[in-house]
């Protein structure tokens, strides 16, 4: 176990007449969502809270087709339609990203980037659907930095309404391009990125409107929320005629389209103490993100299963049954001149199976009175390498703290960089689960939260904050740890054989095929036909060499000449 040192950052300060406003929803697992304010006029006010992987990692604004076969963790290949009404709505554009790399038969590729890579911290390389599975329903690792390198973009001429990615703290000149220092620049998402919701359980953010937006009249409240591969009779795709295939790696990659984003709105104002709620769609956004434009509510779109418009589920708080709902605290109430906004995510009340909805002003109810204050800092912070993928987070929670603290907000990011209130926003973060934790986070105890899906043999700065059932957050405390090896790595790099015989995607020897592979093999037919092959069928053969020492040895036995052959050809350095 390692003691790290505690560090305390504030969060900013709201004046105490501006408006406390709280948004409630109970999404499925595994969405992405915004939430945005409009005014009277449609005009767009402000942002509320969007989900991380559109907000921090870019999934709307990243090099590649945007129709790739790719698959969940996968850093290629825009996602234009996973927000569009909200990415539109906001009136901003940022560059569009095409690859680094210069060679023009590489654009269409899911791989083959090598010489305009560098290491990747959270992404991983194209998965089978088999590993796809395999991933998703265990929670293993995808490859490791060490194994999987990224073209991480370089600025094209053509506008997106998404921003870039903004979790990169390092660059490495050469494999990254000069723009790629700007894509934390040009994100301007730090202060409302969240963690996805865990699905079925209610959520709440809040928003502090400030006083002169309030003082304008009604507003309106927006939510989209989208679901990749939610398919249904009217939207259903195929994988090998709605998605591009890369051909040179056929086997990879998997179904991502299904119908398009579904949004709610509420109207209400700010002004007014009073709670507004709905059980019925506006409208759903264009299937290719191509604009902001709302469809009318119509029979292709799925009611229930979880699917289309029940993305959003049904729930009931405080005698309101709602799929959206928005409390405004009127002015003068539920700020603290003192203290911070609470924008965040977590559960309100409990929910249950009522199957109608409900449109009202129906007053103010003591159930929804929130307050937005600071929380103070955990008095004990540690962190202790479980596992190659996993980390223990140690805290204790003040005696003086709130009585109804919901759950531990955690922050990770690879590298040395420490992790602070000015640079978190480039972090990703994880909202553990009642399981992954050791219990009930009260005031006054102290407990453990588990960290999952790390990179095994990896320096990583993880830091954490509590938070309350309105959303307020405790002052942030940070450390950094260096996670276990991995002894072996199930889902490796794409040398599949020549991985598991030694070891590691990142050997001299295994280096020196992937480059011969790139620099002579790929460029005649005989050569491509073989890669074609050895993507094919190699991955089973890597897993029955893996687990035995004597496969492996046979295996770099006959690999060995070919490889030295490659090394001296391709001029590799030896590490």
């Amino acid at each position: 176990m390692m003691l790290v040192a505690v560090g305390a950052f504030a969060p900013s300060a709201r004046a105490a007449d501006d408006v406390l406003v709280e948004f409630h929803f109970q999404p499925v697992p595994n969405a992405q969502i915004a939430v945005w304010l409009v005014d009277a006029n449609g005009a767009f006010v402000q942002d509320v809270m969007v989900t991380q992987a559109t907000g921090t990692l870019g999934i709307g604004n990243r090099p590649g087709r945007w129709d790739f076969l790719s698959s969940w963790r996968f850093p290629y290949g825009p996602r234009p339609q996973v927000l569009p009404v909200w990415a539109h709505a906001r009136g901003k554009s940022y560059p569009s990203l095409i690859f680094h790399d210069d060679d023009v038969s590489d654009l269409d590729s899911l791989g083959w980037h090598e010489n305009s890579s560098s290491p990747e911290p959270y992404y991983c390389r194209p998965l089978t659907e088999a590993e796809n599975d395999v991933i998703s329903t265990d929670t293993m690792t995808c490859p490791s930095p060490a194994t999987f390198q990224s073209d991480k973009g370089r600025f094209a001429d053509e506008q997106s309404p998404y921003p870039p990615r903004n979790d990169l703290v390092t660059f490495e000149p050469g494999g990254d391009h000069a723009d790629v220092e700007m894509f934390g620049v040009l994100n301007d998402l730090d202060a409302v990125t969240s963690a996805t919701p865990a699905g079925h359980e209610p959520e709440l953010y809040t928003a502090v409107v400030p006083r002169e937006i309030a003082e304008l009249g009604p507003m309106k409240a927006f939510i989209e929320i989208n679901l990749e591969h939610d398919e249904n009779d009217a939207w259903a795709y195929d994988r090998e005629t709605d998605h591009f295939i890369d051909p040179r790696l056929s086997a990879y990659g998997v179904e991502y389209l299904g119908q398009p984003s579904v949004v709610y709105s509420v109207d209400f104002d700010p002004a007014d103490k009073s709670f507004t709620g709905t059980d019925m769609y506006q409208g759903y956004g264009e299937w290719d993100g191509s604009s902001g434009d709302l469809a009318p509510p119509d029979g292709s779109i799925s009611v229930e299963g979880g699917s289309g418009a029940d993305r959003l589920e049904l729930f009931t708080k405080n005698g309101e049954t709602f799929r959206f709902g928005v409390y405004s605290h009127g002015p003068n109430s539920g700020t603290d001149p003192t203290g911070g906004t609470g924008s965040g995510s977590g559960s309100g009340s409990g929910s249950d199976d009522s199957d109608s909805g409900s449109d009202s002003d129906s007053g103010a109810d003591d159930g929804w009175g929130c307050e937005v204050h600071p929380l103070p800092a955990p008095e004990f912070f540690e962190l202790e390498a479980m596992a190659f993928d996993t980390v223990r987070v140690h805290f204790s929670i003040p005696a003086d703290a709130a009585p109804d603290i919901r759950n531990a907000r955690l922050y990770y990011r690879t590298g040395d960089v420490p992790l602070t209130e000015d640079n978190v926003a480039s972090a990703i973060q994880s909202v553990p689960s009642d399981a992954e934790c050791s219990g009930p986070i009260e005031a006054g105890t102290s407990g453990w939260c588990d960290l999952h899906e790390l990179f095994g043999s990896y320096h990583y700065q993880i830091g954490l904050r509590y938070e309350d059932n309105c959303s307020n957050k405790s002052e942030l405390v940070a450390g950094a740890v260096q996670t276990a090896a991995q002894e072996f790595q199930t889902v490796e790099g794409v040398c599949f054989v020549a991985t598991a015989a030694y070891g590691g995607q990142w050997t001299s020897r295994v280096k020196a095929l992937r480059y011969f592979r790139d620099l002579y093999m790929r460029q005649t037919g005989p050569g491509y036909a073989m890669i074609k092959f050895y993507y094919a069928n190699s991955p089973l053969l890597a897993n029955a060499i893996a687990p035995r020492p004597w496969a492996r040895a046979l295996t770099r036995a006959v690999l060995g000449p070919i490889a030295d052959f490659a090394q001296a050809t391709t001029a590799v350095p030896t590490p």
